[in-house]
């Protein structure tokens, strides 16, 4: 350890600086790693002595890992840093964030000491884990990236005007969404206490899970456009609004959805996953459509034609009973599809999954020769 500590110094040549004066543009600190295990007698000195410190893919000094080399050693204090451009922080005791001027990334876990954000004016991403003591985001006119997960005491989303992703789950405070225009990927679970989900036209990633109050977007706007309704698990009714509606949306995941009945025809969808909606019935022809994957949606009896799939996956889908000829298919994958008692001739076909379908014995192969002598012992002639 001392080696590796002497020539640490030797390669910064800053043997006088603060350990935060040698760290000029990332810190991510992370818990303890076993092999990182080392004694310390004051736990209070917070240098190189306490905090193990390496260069990892560059040797430049621009990404800097920090570990924690002692058990009880808390931080619970940031240092000035001017060049800092990206903070990652997990599990420990800082009680006050610091402003960072050139920040544009900030990430934090499980800090439950931390009560306040800070204004940082760069910031382009923000994510929380586990901050419970955080009541309020600030306003980051350049923010593009937001990520909250179980922050229960933040209450209220800010208007982030170039905002382009979004996750949210399990901030069951957080009762209303805000319009962002440039929104393209909308993620939510758990999320009860939002009952209104808002348009965005520039949409084209959509997935909700076991959000219960959500009931509808926006009411019929001024222009006669019908909006969708949503509501997941134990009232989401539907997801339409026609051509009007998500028309860039490309991939869309549902999931314990029981009460959703109906999908509308989204023109350039290219992935669908749909889990656990017993009150689908059908679906559409989505005609750029390329990977479907079904589970749990017992009243879907019917499969529709996909001229560009290439993925195919069904699970305990005991209704549906015939598959259809996908020319472009290179990975089809049953899984308790009881119904099910022949396949089509897939000549691309890379990838085989066949497990417990009463008609169909059990296969998982990617051997061409193997798939093929299996998929004519099941084509009929």
């Amino acid at each position: 350890m001392e080696l590796i500590k002497d020539s640490l110094l030797y390669a910064t040549r800053l043997e006088t600086l603060s350990l935060y004066q040698l760290i000029p543009f990332r810190i991510i600190i992370h818990n303890i790693l076993p092999y990182l295990q080392y004694e310390c007698n004051n736990t209070n000195n917070l240098n190189i002595k306490t905090l193990f410190g390496y260069f990892k893919l560059d040797y430049t000094r621009k990404k800097w890992l920090i570990w924690r080399g002692l058990y009880y050693c808390d931080i619970s204090e940031l240092k000035e840093c001017p060049f800092l451009t990206s903070l990652t922080i997990d599990t420990y005791n800082i009680k006050k964030l610091i402003s960072y001027p050139l920040l544009t990334s900030l990430t934090i876990y499980n800090c439950g000491v931390t009560s306040e954000l800070t204004g940082y004016p760069l910031l382009t991403s923000l994510t929380l884990y586990y901050c419970n003591n955080i009541n309020e985001l600030k306003e980051y006119p350049l923010l593009t990236s937001l990520t909250l997960r179980y922050c229960n005491n933040i209450n209220e989303l800010k208007e982030y005007p170039l905002l382009t992703s979004l996750i949210i789950r399990s901030c069951y405070n957080i009762n209303e969404l805000k319009e962002y225009p440039l929104l393209t990927s909308l993620t939510l679970r758990s999320c009860n206490n939002i009952s209104e989900l808002k348009e965005y036209p520039l949409l084209t990633y959509l997935a909700i899970r076991s959000c219960n109050n959500i009931s509808e977007l926006t009411p019929l706007g001024a222009d006669g456009r019908h909006l969708v309704k949503v509501q997941s698990t134990a009232g989401m009714h539907s997801l339409h609004r026609g051509h009007e509606e998500y028309t860039l949306l490309t991939s869309l995941n549902i999931y314990s959805c029981n009460n959703i009945n109906e999908l509308k025809e989204y023109p350039i969808l290219t992935y669908l996953a749909i889990r656990s909606c017993n009150n689908i019935s059908e679906l559409k022809e989505y005609k750029l459509l390329t990977s479907l994957n079904i589970h749990s949606c017992n009243n879907i009896n019917e499969l529709k034609e996909y001229p560009f799939l290439t993925s195919l996956t069904l699970r305990s889908c005991g209704n549906i009973g015939e598959l259809k000829e996908y020319k472009l298919l290179t990975s089809l994958s049953l899984n308790r599809c009881n119904k099910i008692s022949e396949l089509k001739e897939y000549q691309l076909l890379t990838s085989l999954n066949i497990f417990k379908c009463k008609y169909l014995e059990y296969i998982e192969t990617e051997n061409k020769d193997e798939i093929q002598k299996y998929i004519k012992k099941y084509t009929s002639k």
